[in-house]
């Protein structure tokens, strides 16, 4: 019996569907099938009932699942604790604008906070004006910028995504009225808006 065999019982017993369990273990269906059989003729029991093309599990398949379950934990465990030297460890100060960082960092540092529990994140707000000396001297190891464009010597840089941007005016504003606003009538306009440089 191997974990790999176990594991193929535990998806088919959890969707109680041969395709549905290859598809997920990215198998052929008779390689599912055949890691079944096998594990049914070792252990001497039937795992599964079979009824026209459902599958049930048999009383047996119901116990054996709860040992699957803990044996894939326990599988997660060892290689968990065998890998914490290999961990990383250490500290990143990262430089980000407010707005980024309430509206996309919490499920970032979450995810990876689960992958290295040991690392330290610093958050700080960003200032574009040092930020080639800070890049460069090791004050800062990111920055993340709102901007169309940014050239920094000796900084390597890759743009994530593009945001959309909306203009939003009072209703009795003359830029309220409809139409298309052109760059002429927003220098004629007193605008508010966050720093993006």
């Amino acid at each position: 019996m191997e974990l790999r065999q176990l594991r193929t019982f535990r998806v088919v017993a959890e969707r109680l569907h041969f395709t549905q369990a290859a598809e997920e273990l990215h198998l052929a269906q008779s390689s599912v099938s055949a890691q079944i059989r096998l594990l049914e003729e070792e252990l001497g029991v039937a795992l599964f009932d079979r009824i026209g093309r459902r599958i049930l599990l048999t009383e047996a398949g119901e116990t054996l699942l709860q040992y699957a379950r803990r044996m894939e934990t326990m599988d997660r465990e060892i290689r968990h604790e065998l890998r914490q030297d290999e961990q990383i460890a250490g500290a990143l100060t990262i430089r980000i604008p407010e707005t980024v960082a309430a509206e996309c960092i919490p499920p970032v540092v979450e995810r990876f906070h689960a992958r290295h529990p040991r690392a330290t994140l610093s958050f700080i707000n960003c200032d574009d004006v040092r930020l080639r000396e800070e890049l460069n001297t090791g004050r800062i190891d990111l920055a993340f910028l709102l901007t169309d464009e940014v050239a920094l010597p000796n900084v390597t840089v890759e743009p994530l995504r593009s945001e959309p941007l909306m203009l939003v005016a009072a209703p009795g504003h003359p830029l309220a009225a409809g139409g298309a606003v052109t760059s002429a009538m927003l220098q004629e306009a007193t605008l508010l808006h966050m720093r993006v440089d």
